[in-house]
C-alpha cells in the first residue's frame, strides 16, 4: 500500500567480550524486539489518536518493522533499517521521537519521571512502559547496550545493571498518573511483585520461551521461563488441554495491568496442585487461587503448606464428623476449619507455615481450650475431644 521509501537507519551497540568480533547471540535478539514493539506500540498510539473509531489497517505494523542492516566488528554494533510503508511514515516517525526521547529522559541523570506523548493513552502508556522496562532485561555483568538517537549530535544512551533499577523507576512512576488517589492506586497496582497464580498451562511456545496459563476465570496470563531445563521439563509435564491440564501453581515476579495480573517473568518455581474431588476439595482450589490484596485489598496468598495440610485433615475429620464444617482462608495465607452453633465452637486454624492453632469452646466456659502442635495427628486428637 504505498511506495516503499529507502530505510532510514537506526543504530544499536552492544557492549562487553560477548558481543566482540560483531558476535551476535541469538538469545539477544530479544532485545532487538523490544525496541521494535515500542516503536510499534508509539505509532499504533499516534494513528488511534488521528483516526478515532478506525480499525488500524493490516498492513500497518509492516511499516514499522525493523531489519538488521549489518552488524559491525569490534563489537555488536548493529544498523537497524525500517522497512516502512510511504503512507505511515508519520506514524513511524512520530513513534521514533517517542522512543528516543523515553529512552533518553529514562536513563538520565535526574530522578524525573518519564513524560510520554499526549497522544498515547493511559492503557497503551502502561504497555510503552512495562515494554520499556524489559528493555535491556538480558544484559550480564558488564554488558551495556548503546542507544543511539536520531540527533546526529546526541551521545548515546548506555543501558546496564547498573543504569537499569534506576531507569525502571523513572519508567514506571509517571507524574502524569499521581493526581488522584485512584490512580496512584492503578499505579501501584501495575508494580511487579512476587507472587503465585494458580490455573492450567494450555500453550508452550519453545521458540520464545513462554508459556500461557489459563485461570479459572478463564483469563490467561503469558510467562517467561528462559533457559531453565528444570523448569521445561516441570512445564512439559503440565501441558494438556484446558479440560484435561493440572492444576498448576507458578510462582515469579508477576506484572499487573489494571488490577488483574498479564504478565510472570520471570518464573521463579512450576508446581502440580491435586485437590479432591469433593465440596471442600473445590474450595481449598478456590483458595489457592486468591491473589494477594484479596481481602478488600489486604491478605497474603494462601500457601502450598497450609492448603496441603487443610487437606490431610479435613480427609480424616470427615470420616468421625457428620456435620460439615466451614473452611475459610485467612488474611495470613493459612487455611481455617470451623465447626460452629449455638452450643459450642471447634476449630483448627493452620498457619501459612503448617501449624495447627486448636480452639475449643462451649456454653458457658469462659475460656475454652488451645492447643498448638506441628502434628496433624495430635491436631486430629484435639478434634475428636482427645478420646484416642
Amino acid at each position: 500500500m504505498g511506495e516503499e521509501q529507502s530505510p532510514e537507519v537506526k543504530r544499536l551497540r552492544l557492549t562487553g567480550a560477548r558481543f566482540e568480533h560483531g558476535h551476535l547471540p541469538i538469545d539477544s535478539l530479544t532485545e532487538l524486539q523490544k525496541y521494535q514493539e515500542l516503536h510499534r506500540i508509539a505509532a499504533r498510539a499516534k494513528w488511534r489518536h488521528d483516526n478515532p473509531g478506525e480499525e488500524i489497517p493490516a498492513d500497518f505494523d509492516d511499516s514499522v518493522r525493523l531489519a538488521i542492516e549489518s552488524i559491525n566488528e569490534g563489537s555488536a554494533d548493529i544498523a537497524l533499517g525500517f522497512e516502512q510503508i510511504a503512507v505511515y511514515a508519520e506514524y513511524r516517525v512520530a513513534a521514533e521521537d517517542a522512543v528516543d526521547s523515553a529512552i533518553a529522559a529514562a536513563y538520565s541523570d535526574t530522578d524525573d519521571a518519564v513524560s510520554l506523548p499526549d497522544y498515547i493513552n493511559r492503557e497503551e502508556s502502561i504497555e510503552f512502559r512495562h515494554t520499556a522496562t524489559e528493555f535491556g532485561e538480558t544484559l550480564k555483568g558488564e554488558q551495556t547496550i548503546e542507544v543511539y538517537r536520531a540527533s546526529p549530535d546526541a551521545p548515546p544512551v548506555s543501558i546496564s545493571l547498573v543504569t537499569r533499577p534506576e531507569a525502571v523507576k523513572n519508567l514506571v512512576f509517571d507524574e502524569d498518573f499521581l493526581v488522584s488517589e485512584a490512580e496512584q492506586l492503578a499505579v501501584a497496582k501495575i508494580e511487579p511483585r512476587e507472587a503465585s497464580l494458580v490455573g492450567r498451562v494450555i500453550v508452550i511456545e519453545a521458540e520464545k520461551k513462554t508459556f500461557t496459563l489459563e485461570l479459572a476465570d478463564g483469563h490467561t496470563v503469558k510467562g517467561w521461563y528462559k533457559h531453565d531445563q528444570e523448569k521445561i521439563e516441570d512445564l512439559r509435564e503440565v501441558i494438556d488441554s484446558p479440560s484435561e491440564a493440572p492444576l498448576t501453581r507458578i510462582t515469579g515476579t508477576l506484572s499487573f495491568r489494571d488490577g488483574r495480573p498479564f504478565r510472570i517473568n520471570p518464573v521463579d518455581s512450576i508446581e502440580q496442585l491435586e485437590f479432591d474431588e469433593t465440596s471442600w476439595g473445590a474450595r481449598l482450589a478456590e483458595f489457592a487461587s486468591l491473589l494477594p490484596g484479596w481481602s478488600d485489598g489486604e491478605g497474603e496468598q494462601i500457601s502450598s503448606t497450609a492448603l496441603d495440610a487443610a487437606q490431610v485433615l479435613l480427609r480424616e475429620v470427615f470420616e468421625f464428623y457428620e456435620e460439615r464444617p466451614g473452611v475459610f482462608p485467612t488474611e495470613d495465607g493459612g487455611v481455617l476449619i470451623e465447626w460452629a452453633d449455638r452450643d459450642s465452637v471447634l476449630s483448627a486454624e493452620i498457619t501459612d507455615e503448617g501449624a495447627f492453632e486448636l480452639f475449643a469452646i462451649g456454653r458457658g466456659d469462659d475460656d475454652g481450650e488451645h492447643a498448638e502442635t506441628l502434628d496433624v495427628r495430635q491436631a486430629l486428637d484435639f478434634l475428636r475431644g482427645g478420646d484416642e
